[in-house]
């Protein structure tokens, strides 16, 4: 006789970049499994199991591949939430030197949008370019990165077209010669611009306050990002 099936619960989020409801489950035992592997996976595993377990607990029905890093973030912490806890331990260092064990709540987390923040960057009074938003594998490969060639590759692959007053050029029709001559042939003024899509576009964040046993001082702490969130 076969053995009863479970019924799994379903939850739903809202998208940060669409604002689309989107169905979600918590993970499963084989796929706890997997996150545990997590700890000691390299930059390009750790993307791709995360990837792969958001893809699966959303049914399959987003384009994980091509999602902005922060929904995929956003869409994995509330994962972590439904399938481990709401609370997440962090340790926040004091001036003074001791280390102080804190939490927070996954349900406190906030996505922070820059009003000021376009993905439209106008370089001159005619020539502009339209930016995509970088993907959990790009974000991963950067995370404490001074690599300047890696940074440089991340810009070029988010470059979704360039534009003047009376055309439009695909970035994905383009060589990466094309492209990279492109921004090399930018001045400083005009490369922060871009620089400042990356600064202030749409980041999960967490501000922690707690009081130092020690000393007494306030702490304030700010988390951005999955990479400072303990999973």
């Amino acid at each position: 006789m076969a053995l009863p099936k479970l019924n799994t619960p379903t939850y739903e989020l809202i998208l940060p970049s669409t604002g689309k409801a989107v169905k979600y489950r918590p993970f499963l035992v084989k796929e706890h499994k997997i996150l545990l592997t997590m700890s000691e996976a390299d930059d390009n595993e750790t993307s791709r199991i995360i990837r792969e377990l958001v893809d699966v607990c959303t049914f399959k029905e987003l384009k994980v591949s091509s999602l902005p890093h922060f929904d995929i973030e956003y869409i994995f912490m509330n994962l972590r939430a439904k399938s481990i806890s709401e609370k997440v331990n962090v340790i926040v260092t004091c001036d003074c030197g001791n280390k102080i064990d804190t939490s927070f709540s996954i349900d406190d987390l906030s996505i922070e949008k820059d009003p000021s923040h376009s993905n439209k960057i106008m370089l001159t009074d005619n020539v502009g370019i339209e930016m995509s938003y970088p993907n959990i594998s790009d974000v991963i490969s950067i995370i404490d990165s001074n690599d300047a060639d890696k940074i440089m590759n991340l810009v070029e692959s988010c470059i979704k077209g360039i534009f003047d007053s009376e055309n439009y050029w695909e970035g994905a029709n383009q060589t990466k010669e094309e492209i990279s001559d492109f921004i090399n042939s930018l001045t400083k003024e005009q490369f922060d611009k871009i620089e400042n899509f990356f600064v202030t576009a749409p980041k999960i964040v967490q501000n922690i306050e707690c009081e130092c046993p020690e000393c007494g001082k306030l702490n304030k702490a700010r988390l951005e990002g999955l990479h400072n969130f303990f999973v």
